[in-house]
């Protein structure tokens, strides 16, 4: 789906909903990281989310989103190639 760029990993976003009278918020997750374990990182919306996604990957089409905002579930989860500069953008390493 997106270009060879570095790091192969398995980039995974949940929908997560804690509690039904809040906005869901979105976790995003790698693995294995650059050095082996888990990285992740949260997103308060899904306009946040999905532009961040847009600055680190241009080619990233919104509809691979799946799922609805009414229970947690993972919305994504697809093997992807990404620099150590994308993973930072996504706030996945430092």
């Amino acid at each position: 789906m997106f270009p060879i760029q570095g790091n192969s990993v398995r980039l995974v976003i949940q929908l997560v909903r804690d509690d039904p009278k809040l906005p869901p918020q979105y976790h995003v997750v790698a693995y294995p990281g650059p050095r082996g374990g888990t990285l992740n990182s949260r997103f308060s919306s899904r306009q946040e989310l999905l532009e961040r996604l847009r600055q680190t990957m241009p080619d990233f089409d919104e509809e691979c989103l799946a799922g609805t905002s009414e229970v947690t579930q993972i919305v994504f989860a697809e093997f992807v190639e990404l620099s150590s500069a994308q993973l930072s953008s996504l706030g996945l390493v430092d």
